[in-house]
């Protein structure tokens, strides 16, 4: 799998379990919205998070999901863009990707237990495997 495809799935990852922005400013269909806020539900319940737990966590993973998002941004990705980058580029988004994704684990673990970090990596896998198989099936 190439570099670009492991951080295009990683970031579709952990994009998909955050609330989204209002209709006028996001880039989804109803439908497609309807069924991620459906999963972030179920993933909410699967961690079983406190009300407590709850409002510590989301601003955590807003953040990282903003951070991954502008680092995508300064690369050219966004708004149905894919740029063309080398090699050496490709290594460098890699690595603050996973900076990126490696601060807003360290983050959430300061509010969850052992077992629910578990669970989420577990999800975030699980979202990584359905974004392989999509991709897959959809290639050009």
């Amino acid at each position: 799998m190439t570099i670009t495809l492991r951080v295009f799935l990683c970031v579709a990852a952990f994009v998909a379990a955050i609330p989204f922005a209002e209709a006028s400013e996001r880039q989804i269909d109803d439908a497609t919205l309807d069924r991620l806020l459906e999963r972030a539900e179920e993933n909410k319940a699967r961690l079983g998070l406190t009300p407590e737990q709850e409002a510590r966590v989301k601003p955590i993973m807003e953040a990282g999901r903003d951070r991954q998002l502008a680092i995508l941004e300064r690369y050219g990705f966004g708004r149905g863009q894919k740029p063309s980058l080398r090699m050496r580029e490709k290594l460098k988004l890699a690595r603050e990707m996973k900076a990126a994704r490696s601060d807003t684990e360290s983050a959430l673990s300061k509010h969850m237990s052992r077992e629910q970090m578990a669970i989420y990596k577990d999800i975030q896998d699980e979202r990584r495997e359905r974004m392989k198989a999509y991709l897959n099936e959809h290639k050009r």
